[in-house]
């Protein structure tokens, strides 16, 4: 699923009990409640009803009510009368606030003191005292992308169609410019149904309303709505107050308009229409269909005017506009910092676009590749980049977020190659102030993983490295900042924390005693449900290393018939990476063909020794290389990757040390019982094992390079 569209979705599940409770939607429980009868009243234009609703505004006698989207919520009639009296009404704040602290009383003063000036508005389809062409109103127009022009004009007909409304389509025919406040007319009424999800369908009335109004006007506009913010996508505005002010606007200025037969559209002489740039056209592409065109139009706009690229990402990140799955999650987070970052790689002549070969290993990278081929190409990488590419390197992988694959990769391959490079880094002067700059911009890209803790390397900075921050000379305010925080951190209580178990369900110690008697129980009715899964799945987590292949048996024949993965313990639990798929009946017949003949530990060997992990010399296990690959392999990915992390080879080298020590640290004897849970890592055992190396000289190199980001 698009991450995006999912926080979407939960944003809009969350706006509704909001819309339930404050705004207007569509009530289907108790339907013969005396409160809905008042609310037919005021629809129909009788003012007299708000009379018969002001005693409610004091009573908290509960009620249900069930909404669209099939929301249901508990309120109280006084919140009910308030959100009708809202629903039907626009009075403005001067005139009275319907906030939750207003009586019966106090409402029914208002509306005894202002009988004869309260009027319904056909076109707001509301009770109003403030005349709508009364009203100020903040508008900008301006022009239309040539490619959005041209798909309004195939549109046109179809739009016209679809609203199936006489009047519009009379008075666009006559070239009467009243059209454009009866089109802002029942662009208002349409919000009746903003807690339905049609709004939000590219085929809502709200947003045909708006595309009728770009074609008659030649023009967008931008009206304030949430929050006071101009919008230019008012059919996308979460509340009803950019519709209401593009009415009151069309209300007191359509007369101004007059039709120009060689535009096509209306026109008004009065009005500034701004200039459209090309960074309008491609903020267009990002909602594309076309991966190709979205990401092309993504990542030219990172080397636009950052001005106007970071005005456009606010606008649209506002207005909460659907992209195409193939940019970055937060495209437009992204956007206003890669837009900085190319700006000052310009200006300070770094290379942040590379060589056709590096932009060739990144793109494998975004590849399916086996273990031992990607970790030859993050090792290829590690080795070979330099600091002039460093930046590149980084770039690209922000460009690609969505390739797991290679975030994941770019996790470990920035990790490892900064503390191997730390000392070129610090001695050089504008690759240093890139850094800082990058941590900065790279930690408001709002996202998980690495991309925040790029200041971690300076923990425990000795005090030649805090000297060298200190003088450096910059107008750079980011630089600034994060030299500020460098100080700041290292001046604080540095001392490292104990190593510490996770208390969570993953890490209790089972034991599982007649195995064979509870799976045939599970198992012996072949009952094809997610109940029987869940249980089987829970009783998998449990078993020992003694017990797996009993285990692998008996559920052989018995299928899954839900999201749990029958196998997944297999990995998780036991952190065999390298033995294939298990789903596939031949990994499992190898595997245990491998069990039967293997110690524990020459099982988890093998695999080491298959996947080309080199932890050994002279077939002797080499703390100082095993020290490293504990340090750097529980990889936390550069970007996003869905906040998980890649064991790799490090539990299985853990098992060794645990095996040839014949302790387990006081962690528990298996990677997790995980019961198809995620986050079964081997970060805090590793951590610890690298403690013990220090604690009893088992280490023959001095390994003083910065920490890891994942261990920050």
């Amino acid at each position: 699923m698009n991450y995006s569209t999912l926080y979407r979705k939960i944003f809009l599940a969350i706006a509704l009990v909001f819309i339930a409770q404050y705004s207007f939607g569509q009530i289907t429980s108790n339907p013969n409640h005396s409160l809905y009868e008042i609310d037919k009243k005021l629809k129909s234009g009788d003012k007299n009803a708000f009379f018969e609703i002001a005693p409610y505004f004091d009573s908290q006698k509960e009620l249900t009510e069930r909404f669209a989207y099939n929301h249901i919520s508990a309120t109280t009639e006084a919140q009910v009368a308030r959100r009708i009296v809202e629903v039907n009404s626009i009075f403005t704040n001067e005139e009275v606030r319907l906030n939750d602290s207003i009586s019966s009383q106090v409402f029914l003063n208002f509306i005894n003191a202002n009988l004869e000036k309260i009027t319904y508005s056909e076109y707001a389809g509301a009770f109003l005292i403030t005349p709508l062409e009364s009203r100020t109103v903040k508008i900008m127009f301006r022009n239309i992308t040539d490619k959005k022009k041209s798909t309004l004009k195939k549109e046109n007909k179809a739009i016209l169609k679809s609203l199936d409304n006489t009047e519009i389509k009379t008075l666009t025919n006559q070239r009467n410019p009243k059209v454009l406040l009866i089109v802002a007319s029942e662009l208002y009424k349409e919000r009746n149904w903003l807690n339905t999800i049609s709004r939000y369908n590219e085929n809502s009335k709200c947003i045909q309303y708006i595309k009728l109004l770009q074609i008659l006007t030649d023009c967008e506009i931008a009206v304030e709505g949430y929050y006071s913010k101009m919008t230019w996508h008012i059919e996308e505005d979460f509340s009803h107050i950019a519709a209401l002010n593009l009415l009151c606007y069309f209300s007191a200025n359509y007369t101004k308009f007059v039709w120009n037969e060689k535009k096509r559209a209306f026109e008004n002489n009065e009005i500034e229409i701004q200039p459209i740039w090309k960074e309008n056209a491609l903020f267009q592409l990002l909602g594309s269909k076309s991966d190709s065109k979205a990401l092309g139009a993504f990542t030219e706009l990172t080397t636009c005017n950052p001005t106007r690229v970071i005005e456009l990402a606010d606008e649209y990140e506002r207005a909460d506009i659907e992209e195409n799955y193939a940019i970055p999650t937060f495209p437009y987070r992204f956007l206003k910092q890669l837009v900085v970052l190319t700006e000052y790689c310009n200006n300070n002549e770094i290379d942040f676009v590379g060589s056709t070969q590096l932009k060739s290993a990144i793109n494998k990278l975004g590849k399916k590749l086996s273990f031992t081929e990607r970790r030859n190409l993050e090792n290829y990488l590690i080795n070979n980049l330099t600091l002039e590419e460093i930046t590149a390197f980084e770039y690209w992988a922000l460009i690609n977020e969505k390739s797991w694959g290679l975030t994941h990769s770019a996790g470990r391959i920035l990790d490892v190659f900064y503390s191997k490079n730390w000392d070129k880094l610090l001695s050089d002067e504008k690759q240093l102030n890139c850094y800082l700059k990058k941590s900065a911009l790279f930690n408001r890209l709002g996202i998980i993983g690495i991309c925040n803790k790029y200041l971690a390397k300076f923990s425990n900075s000795p005090q030649n490295v805090l000297i060298r921050l200190e003088n450096i000379q910059t107008l750079d305010e980011d630089i600034k900042r994060q030299i500020e925080k460098i100080l700041s951190m290292n001046n604080s209580d540095t001392s490292q924390k104990k190593n510490e178990t996770i208390s969570w369900t993953g890490n209790d110690e089972y034991e599982v005693k007649d195995l064979e008697k509870q799976l045939m129980n599970l198992t012996k009715n072949r009952t094809k449900s997610e109940e029987a899964d869940k249980a089987i799945s829970k009783l998998l987590s449990q078993i020992s290393y003694d017990q797996i292949p009993t285990a692998l048996n008996l559920i052989e024949d018995f299928p899954f018939q839900s999201k749990w993965e029958k196998y997944s313990f297999m990995q998780r639990d036991w952190g065999f990476f390298m033995a294939g798929d298990f789903d596939k009946k031949k990994t499992r017949t190898k595997f245990l063909k491998l069990y039967s003949k293997f110690s524990e530990y020459e099982l988890y060997a093998y695999y080491l020794d298959k996947a080309g992990i080199d932890y050994k010399t002279n077939d002797k296990l080499d703390f100082d290389k095993i020290y490293e690959l504990l340090k750097y392999n529980v990889v936390t990915a550069f970007v996003g990757g869905g906040n998980s992390k890649k064991d790799n080879e490090v539990y299985s080298l853990v098992k060794l040390l645990e095996l040839t020590f014949d302790t387990t640290l006081g962690f528990p004897k298996k990677l997790c019982s995980s019961n198809n849970m995620y986050a079964c890592y081997s970060d805090k055992r590793a951590k610890a094992w690298r403690n013990y190396f220090i604690d009893n000289n088992l280490l023959k190199k001095q390994h003083n390079e910065p920490i890891s980001f994942s261990y920050e």
